[in-house]
């Protein structure tokens, strides 16, 4: 039986790299904005802030892998630990807004 060949490695520019992470970012925003919400009142707060979070590191992770690849381990973990913690802060006053849009609109 014949091996199959080797594929050939995937390049990325650093552009198509940014634009990766931003688009990565900016639905992790919006996961850790709504799923909080409609997870929080059915399982309480630390599971469903828990389970927000894991599916956010979840998603995360294909991202994270290529970043390691291309920048190196200490680079991106650092990269991931800033993106992370803006995403949080970001869907923290996004999830407040909406609260208060829902609560003014009933």
């Amino acid at each position: 039986m014949e091996t199959p060949p080797k594929s050939a490695p995937v390049t990325i520019t650093r552009a198509e790299l940014l634009w990766l992470t931003v688009s990565t970012w900016l639905g992790g925003v919006f996961t850790l904005t709504i799923l909080p919400m409609l997870l929080v009142p059915r399982l309480g707060i630390p599971v469903g802030m828990a389970l927000s979070y894991l599916v956010f590191f979840i998603e995360w992770q294909p991202v994270q892998i290529i970043t390691q690849r291309v920048l190196g381990t200490s680079h991106a973990v650092v990269r991931m630990l800033a993106l992370v913690a803006s995403g949080a802060v970001v869907a923290f006053y996004l999830r407040d807004f909406l609260a208060g849009a829902v609560a003014a609109a009933s």
